[in-house]
């Protein structure tokens, strides 16, 4: 079985959608002998180098007509479509209704591929002074007439899923809802608590609290303290900090290959982020925490966390740490948000990629 993948950009471009939807192609491939051809049709290119594992093309130009007749001319040989929906990668005000109006076209045609959309972000959100808040209605627009279109629906989000779900008309009777998997590997055994060394890893980006790096740091390194971890691993710091009053060793590595982040997390007792947690289901930094086995502290709360997760069970959260915390403990709840994370593994997240699939044509 063939497919299409169209997404706005492919590696080597730094893009985590690339990254994830590369993976879901090795893993069909490798496990269900469907086989993978990308479309990047989004505003910027970077050019492969070399032989691409997968066949790549350039839609050049970002218009309705160009896609569709790309769909019509592969039709013999593509059994399903499968569109990584990101709208700012593929229009910079996130309202791209060329690809909206092509999607809308190809579900009309008489012979067509099985059309199956992720939604990875829906709309932005914003102050009455912000454009994001006058131009959320055409954003949402652009989503319905795609959602419409697609025969199977998913997304990393179950609120996305909810927003998805009240739209009248659609083709899909219900949303998939799984989080991203570890853009860092997966293990398949983790090292004891006793075998890693008393250390937190920390990734110097995706900071939702409004704070400075150095900020962070500093509660990163205050948490270090607490659970008497005797260094900071910074992923992805090029930055200089001054650290001679955090208490703690601080290491900064620049940006490091997967397999360089994977050997490094698992050396790691902890892990600190800033990340919002609402949004751990889309966050690639959370899910190699949880892949990797990691007593993860959050800065970030929310009423109620998302997608299962538990304060207390599955992580930590900074403000209501109680006043110790036993070692034996924190290996528990570091191997349960591993389990959490197992239910939706890259092997899972491709599994179910593989039924709406093949269900399509059962």
């Amino acid at each position: 079985m063939n497919i299409l993948q169209i997404l706005p950009r492919v590696p080597p471009a730094v893009c985590g959608i690339a990254d994830y939807a590369w993976g879901i192609a090795r893993g069909l491939r490798d496990q269900h002998d469907i086989h993978s051809r990308f479309l990047s049709a989004g505003t910027s290119w970077t050019e492969p180098a070399g032989t691409p594992e997968f066949p790549v093309n350039r839609l050049a130009m970002l218009s309705t007509p160009a896609l569709v007749e790309l769909v019509k001319a592969s039709t013999d040989d593509t059994q399903a479509l499968v569109l990584h929906l990101s709208p700012y990668g593929f229009q910079k005000r996130a309202v791209p209704f060329w690809l909206a109006s092509a999607w809308r076209q190809i579900a009309r045609l008489p012979k067509r591929p099985r059309m199956i959309t992720m939604f990875h972000e829906l709309y932005a959100t914003g102050s009455v002074r912000s454009s994001a808040f006058w131009l959320q209605p055409l954003q949402k627009q652009v989503l319905r007439v795609v959602a419409r279109a697609s025969d199977a629906l998913r997304t990393n989000r179950q609120p996305y899923a909810d927003w998805l779900l009240g739209i009248r008309g659609l083709r899909a009777p219900e949303v998939e809802v799984m989080p991203v998997y570890s853009n860092f590997g997966e293990p398949e055994t983790l090292p004891s608590w006793q075998e890693r060394e008393p250390s937190m890893a920390m990734f110097a980006w995706g900071i939702h609290s409004g704070e400075s790096l150095e900020e962070t740091v500093a509660r990163a390194a205050a948490c270090c303290r607490k659970f008497g971890m005797t260094g900071l691993h910074l992923l992805g710091c090029k930055q200089d900090l001054d650290d001679s009053s955090l208490g703690v060793k601080i290491t900064r590595h620049g940006f490091l290959e997967a397999a360089a982040i994977s050997r490094l997390l698992l050396s790691c007792r902890m892990a600190y982020t800033a990340y919002s947690p609402e949004h751990f289901g889309k966050s690639t930094l959370v899910a190699a925490f949880a892949a990797h086995g990691l007593a993860l502290v959050t800065q970030g709360r929310t009423p109620v966390l998302p997608d299962g997760l538990r304060e207390g069970v599955e992580l930590l959260h900074e403000r209501t740490l109680p006043g110790t915390v036993r070692s034996s403990e924190l290996e528990t709840i570091a191997r349960s948000l591993r389990s959490w994370y197992d239910t939706h593994s890259l092997k899972a997240n491709v599994q179910s990629y593989a039924s709406q699939i093949k269900s399509l044509y059962a």
